[in-house]
């Protein structure tokens, strides 16, 4: 398709450059074909627009006007799903934003969206601005796709750190890439792909050797997922002028780096504070998500105001839960209001978690640990029992939120406590929440493990998949790195992906490959070296093995086996699949040779 850099810019006073002209459309033509045609592939079909003529007010944008109108209306009438694909965007972050260098200008800019609403396009596809960005417009979703060359260096703006390469961000390479789109009856799913700017020479080969596919929020989760958003992934930032690319204007734009990661990682439900709801372009952006699949939970500390109510009440389509972090004194009473009034009716889950106050002597040492204290703990069994014997609170709340930290008192692994929480839920009815934090209990103390950070991951998922009664959310997405309790989250501060994002991505590929049935057992060990997490899933063993910082198997207890059975190694941070010749003796698989591990990886028997 033609692009800016193959038939000139659109119409604007100021670029120097040449602007498109008759003569470069002729040359292209004459090279490459037609700039502007469709194409079906069964019921699809595909529009490929020349987006650099919009506004030109050449004989051709006429031409490719009235042509489109034409092609998409025969489509419609042959019931095909209509695609767009041109090399500008019609916009970056909102419809009616300023025109720049990165998108089109008034009045072709609502002529097209008129036209994408009118003929239903289910999804338009554009480059040019060498970054991801997505939108929904009318029922269409509209995705801006990265290069696989360089990145947009102005767009590094949009991140709180700055680029560890030597070009300005420009050469942020996991930013680099292309897009797989898999259309089904009821929809599709687009699906990044990194390429880090790989390349191959002539004789080169891409390397053998069977990787996993991706996963997609939109199909089977392997556990009830959540993600604590601490960072602006909804709102906009303002970028400031350049004299490249935008000299006389200040463009806004999303950080929607953050939504290709969740994506990638499979996971749609997120965590953020309720007065975010306040923000209206923040709303919208909620909203447009949500259409996508999103869920979102959102908390507030202390019982709530008139004002908290409404606001929740009046975005209730959007939100699939609500988190109240209460004193224990005040429970009945929002018991009470939560009983026969507007969430009561609307069936909004409400969740409890309790908040200490050191002026009651709940929290020892604060003045030391400067910590704000909430969320249930393991330890405090008996008053966890005596809330949930209260038939107000299980009919108010749909659970209790517990909180286990990387490091505290008392210290706990994650397996034993979710499943525990799991049961505990199971014996009242009531479905518990656990938030599973990669910081410990101190402000000063530096968390950047990022193998130790990946098993938790791991751990929790596998452990949330067996309890069953269950839901987890991982604090923190972003990399903390300054200021308290610093620590690595699921991506770093450029939202480029972390050993625990690539172990949750694959983990969920993998569980959707391999896995048969519900869990019909599960156990976690201690290993010379490291953990390791077997479930068993109708006729699989599933095996997780979680290294710290090295573990050697050579057998794996697999009853049932029989003569020629193997097993299938999962990197799970890589993705890359392997078979591993073993054989049964005595109920277990011993392997030819003995396993090194040093990373996460699956063993599937």
């Amino acid at each position: 398709m033609a692009g800016n850099h193959c038939v000139g810019d659109k119409p604007t006073g100021w670029v120097p450059v040449p602007r498109v002209s008759e003569e470069s459309l002729a040359r292209f033509e004459r090279f490459y074909g037609s700039h502007f045609y469709s194409f079906d592939h069964g019921l699809c079909h595909f529009v490929v627009l020349n987006s650099l003529l919009v506004n030109s007010e050449h004989a051709a944008e006429r031409e490719q006007r009235s042509w489109l109108e034409n092609d998409l209306t025969e489509a419609a009438r042959k019931g095909q799903r209509s695609w767009l694909l041109m090399h500008y965007p019609a916009f970056v972050a909102t419809p009616d934003e300023p025109g720049s260098y990165d998108n089109l200008d008034q009045p072709g800019r609502t002529w097209l969206l008129e036209l994408l609403e009118r003929h239903r396009i289910e999804a338009a596809f554009s480059g040019h601005v060498h970054n991801y960005f997505t939108n929904r417009f009318a029922g269409t979703e509209l995705y801006t796709l990265p290069a696989t060359s360089f990145v947009r260096q102005d767009y590094s703006e949009l991140f709180s750190v700055a680029p560890e390469d030597a070009e300005g961000g420009r050469d942020d390479r996991a930013k680099l890439g292309y897009c797989l789109v898999e259309v089904y009856e009821g929809g599709h799913v687009t699906h990044l792909v990194r390429t880090h700017g790989r390349t191959l020479g002539p004789e080169d080969l891409l390397e053998e050797g069977e990787q996993l596919g991706p996963v997609h929020m939109s199909g089977a989760e392997p556990a009830p997922v959540a993600i604590e958003m601490r960072e602006n992934w909804l709102g906009l930032t303002w970028l400031r002028t350049n004299n490249s690319v935008s000299p006389f204007t200040r463009r806004a734009a999303r950080n929607d780096w953050a939504v290709a990661a969740l994506e990638e990682m499979g996971v749609r439900r997120v965590r953020l504070a309720l007065h975010e709801l306040d923000v209206e372009e923040v709303r919208a952006r909620m909203f447009a998500l949500a259409e996508r699949g999103y869920e979102f939970t959102v908390y507030s500390h202390g019982v709530p105001h008139s004002s908290e109510r409404d606001l929740v009440f009046r975005n209730r389509a959007q939100l699939s839960g609500w988190e109240l972090i209460l004193q224990l004194d005040h429970v009945e009473t929002m018991a009470a209001k939560l009983i026969g009034g507007r969430f009561g009716d609307s069936g909004l889950p409400c969740y409890l978690s309790e908040l200490r106050d050191v002026d009651r002597r709940q929290i020892a040492d604060a003045n030391v640990k400067h910590e704000a204290n909430y969320g249930f703990q393991l330890h405090e069994r008996d008053k966890v029992a005596d809330l949930c014997a209260s038939a107000a609170v299980r009919e108010a709340f749909a659970g209790l939120v517990f909180r286990i930290r990387r490091r505290g008192e008392p210290r706990v692994a994650p397996w034993a406590a979710i499943r525990e929480i799991g049961a505990m839920g199971d014996a009242c009815g009531m479905r518990h929440q656990v938030h599973i934090l990669f910081s410990g209990d101190l402000t000063a103390e530096r968390m950047v493990d990022d193998l130790a950070t990946a098993n938790r991951v791991a751990e929790s998922t596998l452990a949330a998949i067996a309890a069953g009664n269950v839901g987890i959310c991982f604090d923190t997405f972003e990399d903390t790195d300054r200021g308290y309790f610093v620590r690595r989250g699921l991506v770093d501060g450029r939202y480029n992906p972390r050993p625990a994002a690539r172990v949750l991505r694959h983990l969920g590929a993998a569980l959707a490959r391999y896995r048969q049935g519900a869990v019909e057992e599960a156990r976690c060990e201690e290993l010379d070296g490291g953990r390791l997490v077997t479930l068993r899933c109708g006729a699989r063993i599933l095996a997780t093995v979680l290294p710290q910082p090295h573990l050697a198997i050579r057998e794996l207890d697999v009853p049932g086996t029989a003569d020629g059975d193997s097993l299938i190694l999962v990197d799970l941070e890589s993705g890359a699949v392997s078979s591993l010749p073993a054989a049964p003796r005595g109920g277990t698989m011993r392997l030819e040779r003995r396993l090194e591990l040093e990373r996460p990886s699956l063993l599937v028997g």
